[in-house]
């Protein structure tokens, strides 16, 4: 019955996981580092899953609906995205292997890389208002607890496929290590300006 449903949903975010974003840059900049690619892969997943449960239960209506609390959100991962951004630009301005990584001021690890897939995506507002708006959009309240149950798990599995797959080109990123340390610092701060800025004007709105 929900079919269309799962097939729609599905095919918007493998779009979305691969449209150039934090979670792609944090995936392809790992990628150098096996154990903390896989880590951070899930993390991502994990951080995915939780936005979609979330989103099923009203809880990201509940959060962007009250004004301070979402505010916190956003200035919260605007710092936590541009500190990630300043430790890419490093890593490129240094070009040591390895050093990239940790530039930021990350150990590597898969459970560091959990960690930091967990607050990137968690701590981008964006995510969480596309997750909200696409999943309030397709899920009606005709959709059982059942099927809510099973896209959650779609969601959480297209995720952790992608994020896997992403690191298979290992052996052409470390040729390309310092341009792609560039590209995702570049990224990186660009989106922590972009929230930053976006609260100035509302900021000024009030004034």
């Amino acid at each position: 019955m929900f079919t269309s449903l799962f097939l729609t949903l599905g095919v918007i975010h493998l779009v979305a996981l691969a449209s150039p974003g934090p979670d792609f840059a944090l995936i392809l900049r790992t990628s150098l580092h096996r154990p903390t690619a896989l880590g951070a892969a899930l993390g991502i997943a994990l951080a995915i899953l939780l936005h979609a449960t979330l989103s099923l239960t009203g809880i990201s209506l509940l959060i962007a609906s009250q004004p301070w609390l979402f505010l916190g959100v956003k200035i919260v991962g605007a710092l936590y995205l541009g500190w990630l951004g300043w430790g890419a630009l490093k890593g490129a301005w240094q070009g040591a292997t390895g050093q990239a990584f940790r530039a930021g001021g990350e150990r590597q690890g898969w459970r560091k890389g959990i960690k930091i897939g967990l607050a990137t995506n968690l701590l981008n507002p964006k995510a969480l208002l596309f997750f909200m708006g696409l999943l309030a959009a397709m899920v009606t309240p005709q959709v059982d607890g059942l099927t809510r149950g099973l896209l959650i798990l779609e969601l959480f599995l297209l995720s952790l496929a992608w994020s896997l797959s992403t690191p298979k080109a290992q052996g052409l990123l470390g040729r390309v290590q310092r341009p792609l340390n560039l590209v995702t610092g570049l990224l990186f701060c660009a989106v922590s300006l972009s929230i930053l800025a976006e609260l100035a004007v509302e900021a000024s709105a009030y004034v």
